[in-house]
């Protein structure tokens, strides 16, 4: 059979990366309305893949709204081809519901243009996360099209596998030969050229297909059609015994699922390929850190907070959010291309983004605040003092936590304008005391951390903001038995004493302890945590190790002449902050003196010196199963990496690590990096909530809030190192030891990736027995990632009862998604099991069920016969290890 090679012709276009956004836009418009005017001109150039995602035609479009019919119509025709994204993401550092969004926004904008590519495209993320072909068969994707990441090792040759997820999920991988989506551009050479070049290429194509069809990408990183294809089609057909098509992605997908029999199989995630690719680019989790953090904040407010309040507050009669929604998630996808979250482009795409995840706390923030309107009405009218403090818990289980919140009491009136007849009021008094209050009658336990006085202010839908001067405090309350995804209250009293409560923590000069744990700081700063529990002990942890980066945003890389400096090296100043009755914390602070930059030749780092301020406060509640820290540092140094360690007493060359959709094993390999040519084998990784360290019936967690870049270090004593900081000042550099292969982009300075000033850093550490990985980690998990929610109110009516919208029962059941159906039809829940083993399961409705129904992770139906109702609110689920299932589920009334 002869051999047929499809052309594809493209653009792979980085919406940013050495040029802003709108610098590239005004090439993208230009391009784009080259491309149609190509199109209508020569019929014999067929069709053109605008790279898979659907914001380049959003962009073009907002400059040029009147070609939106014709574009439309060469999308509907075949000619331009969109989607399945909206944006191409890196996969590794957005959250899996993001990855949802992401491909519900792209598939919705390309079917209303006309139609969808109905491939997994995804040439250029760096690395693929393992449950991908779960998420591309949730929308009924069967072919992922890859590149980076994988290739090169033994097995690896062909360029078609079949590609396994976790869950058992598989699809048709389609794999780039190492030229990738660059190596059929042929515009501007002769035909002697494109002959010889072409003869080359398709030797190493035909060495690698499993079928007779090939794939060559006609098109490179913002390219412009090119209009000489069909004579070049026309000259390789009169020169080579062979078809040639000028085609698409899914066309030559679906020829090869016609012809495909016996091909390796591939699982899991792919995060190697440092022999095949152009570069896997393994540094990319943190550059940048800060962007990270920003990240995983507005991912977890829109997707466990806004998301399902919206929900909840829908199901009780409000009008629904979801176009606000909908805007919040799009901003914030327009944060996740590979270049982008990457922290991999020049400063000021960096600080628009910080501009975009501004813009999504601020929608985010203010749908949370309609929702709580509804569901805890505020009479407006009411401005003095706050008269009761609710709870919002965002957990599917119930959850008995130490919650931070402040009140204000009402000191006077504030006039705004010119209101010369207003006389007003000599201030009131300072608060002398005041308790909360249960249903009960009972004092709540509570802390003041700080007393302020400042404005407070009044909103009101028909009148001016009341603005007053107010008694404020902020304090620490001991909230107990909070509703899965629901709210509790408590009352506010003015007293003339404060109530006095009993210490349920223990503290001293440089330890504090609970049931659970009990901690120590030494005089180097060390932390040691005694597991009460189970018996273990782990000594010598958050002890901080800076050493030199001479790399660049896409891969760390130490100078040939390195200096590591550790805190263990000099004394801490460790003073007890906090002690009771609620929490108790110890603040822990180093002096680190370290090399002020690189040298100028970049080999070694530099003499002169400069302090590194780090500050930690280790923090424990009555409840704590994880030592919290708050680590403060302020960076005065350039080119360098600064992390904190964490030796867990485990021998162990493995790790667990949460990722998308699962929970996954990785192996911590030694490598001969001589073997390597283009890119050194990274020895961190990234992860999304946690690393666990594990063996010898000792465990610990690491749990980090959006700092995703961890390394295990093979030390023999299982040291978790987290990345705080990588600072560096080039795009790209070409000098690096860890990149051999040479430049990954175009030389630009970028200062500001060398990340100066003030940064702060959530992390907590959870000692625990193997065997109890399950249940208990994920409540933890939960519980560090989601903080209970407090709202003021100053109306003076009874408390409302406490009202829970869902929960979930089930060991190792993970609520991911709870969020109004995108048909505006009902309730859409969605959980997974990340762990090997089944799990039974039950999803508890706070109203009556009419109907549920498993859909999609696009929320089309499957199929199947409705799910069973017990009682009238009770889903049982079953879930086999790894799996997924989202419900649709409609409430009565």
């Amino acid at each position: 059979m002869k051999p047929t090679y499809h052309i594809v012709s493209h653009s792979h276009w980085d919406r940013e990366w050495y040029k802003s956004f709108e610098q590239f836009r005004a090439m993208l418009v230009n391009m784009v309305d080259d491309l149609l005017d190509l199109l209508k001109r020569e019929r014999e150039f067929h069709t053109f893949t605008l790279d898979g995602q659907t914001i380049v035609i959003e962009d073009y479009l907002d400059v040029r709204p009147e070609r939106h019919e014709e574009l439309r119509r060469m999308i509907a025709g075949g000619r331009i081809v969109t989607g399945p994204w909206y944006v191409l993401p890196d996969e590794f550092l957005v959250s899996a519901e993001a990855t949802v969004r992401n491909l519900l926004v792209g598939t919705r904008a390309a079917r209303a243009l006309g139609g969808t590519m109905n491939v997994g495209y995804i040439p250029d993320s760096f690395g693929h996360i393992a449950m991908m072909p779960a998420i591309l068969k949730g929308f009924g994707i069967e072919t992922a099209l890859v590149y980076r990441g994988f290739g090169g090792e033994p097995g690896q040759t062909t360029s078609e596998y079949w590609w396994t997820s976790p869950d058992g999920s598989r699809v048709l991988l389609l794999h780039l030969f190492r030229h990738g989506y660059s190596a059929g551009y042929f515009h501007q050479e002769s035909d002697k050229q494109i002959l010889e070049r072409f003869a080359g290429l398709k030797a190493e194509l035909d060495a690698r297909a499993t079928t007779s069809h090939r794939m060559l990408m006609n098109g490179g990183d913002h390219h412009w059609p090119d209009p000489t294809l069909p004579a070049t089609l026309a000259l390789l057909r009169g020169n080579f015994d062979a078809r040639f098509e000028h085609s698409t992605v899914q066309r030559y997908a679906e020829a090869v699922r016609r012809e495909v029999k016996e091909i390796p199989e591939v699982q899991g995630e792919l995060r190697f390929g440092y022999r095949h690719a152009f570069a896997v680019l393994g540094g990319v989790s943190s550059s940048r850190i800060y962007l990270k953090q920003a990240n995983w904040k507005m991912q977890n407010l829109l997707q466990r907070y806004a998301e399902p309040l919206n929900a909840f507050a829908s199901a009780c009669g409000m009008r629904s959010q979801m176009p606000l929604l909908h805007r919040a998630w799009k901003t914030l996808l327009q944060n996740h291309p590979h270049d982008s979250i990457c922290g991999c482009s020049i400063d000021s795409v960096h600080r628009e983004m910080m501009t975009r995840f501004k813009a999504v706390d601020e929608i985010g923030g203010s749908i949370t605040g309609f929702c709580f309107d509804h569901l805890v009405p505020e009479d407006d009218r009411a401005t003095k003092d706050d008269r009761a403090l609710f709870f919002f818990n965002p957990s599917p289980f119930p959850r008995t936590d130490i919650v931070e919140a402040e009140l204000k009491f009402y000191l006077q009136d504030i006039v705004v304008g010119l209101n010369p007849d207003v006389t007003v009021a000599p201030p009131r008094a300072p608060v002398k005391g005041f308790a909360l209050v249960d249903a009960g009658g009972n004092d709540v336990p509570s802390q003041i951390l700080r007393r302020s006085q400042g404005y407070d202010i009044t909103y009101s839908r028909y009148n001016y903001p009341a603005q007053t001067y107010a008694d404020t405090f902020s304090l620490l309350v001991d909230v107990r038995d909070l509703p899965p995804v629901g709210i509790a209250g408590l009352r506010v009293e003015r007293r003339s004493a404060f109530p006095r409560f009993n210490d349920r923590v223990r503290s001293g000069k440089n330890y504090l302890e609970n049931d659970y744990l009990r901690v120590e700081a030494n005089a180097r700063g060390e932390v040691t945590v005694k597991d009460k529990v189970n018996g273990n002990t782990f000594k010598g942890l958050n002890a901080f190790e800076d050493t030199g980066d001479v790399g660049d945003e896409y891969n760390y890389s130490y100078p040939k002449k390195d200096l590591r400096v550790t805190s263990r090296s000099g004394k801490a100043r460790v003073t007890r902050i906090e002690k009771g009755p609620l929490r108790a914390s110890l603040r822990v602070g180093h002096a680190m003196r370290v090399p002020a930059a690189a040298s100028p030749e970049r080999s070694s780092r530099s003499i002169r010196k400069v302090t590194l301020a780090v500050t930690t406060t280790v923090s424990l509640t009555p409840y704590s199963r994880a030592v919290e820290f708050e680590t403060r540092v302020d960076n005065r140094a350039d080119d360098h990496r600064f992390r904190v360690l964490f030796p867990s007493g485990v021998r162990t060359g493995r790790v667990n690590v949460d990722s998308q959709f699962c929970i996954i094993e990785r192996e911590q390999k030694e490598y001969d990096v001589r073997r390597f040519t283009i890119e050194h084998p990274a020895k961190v990784a990234p992860m999304q909530r946690h690393v666990t360290v594990k063996g010898n019936g000792r465990a610990l967690t690491l749990f980090s809030y959006g700092m995703p870049e961890y390394e295990l270090l093979r030390d023999g004593e299982g040291t978790i190192a987290l990345t705080l900081l990588r600072c560096v000042g080039l795009l790209a550099g070409d000098d690096l030891i860890t990149r051999p292969g040479g430049k990954a982009g175009w030389h630009n300075e970028t200062p500001e990736a060398q990340c100066p000033g003030v940064h702060t850093f959530r992390y907590a550490l959870f000692p625990h027995r193997p065997e109890d990985y399950a249940p208990e980690l994920l409540a933890e998990n939960e519980r560090f990632h989601l903080p209970v929610i407090p709202i003021r109110r100053k109306s003076e009516q009874a408390l409302p009862p406490p009202s829970s919208f869902v929960s979930v029962a089930g060991d190792g059941l993970t609520l991911s998604a709870l969020k109004e159906a995108e048909d505006g039809k009902g309730v859409v829940l969605r959980v997974y099991n990340p762990f090997p083993l089944p799990v039974e399961g039950v999803i508890r409705f706070g109203r009556p069920v009419k109907q549920v129904k498993e859909v999609r992770l696009d929320e089309e139906n499957i199929g199947t016969p409705p799910l069973r109702v017990d009682g009238g609110t009770d889903v049982s689920v079953s879930l086999a290890g790894g799996g997924i299932i989202t419900i649709k589920v409609q409430l009565e009334g």
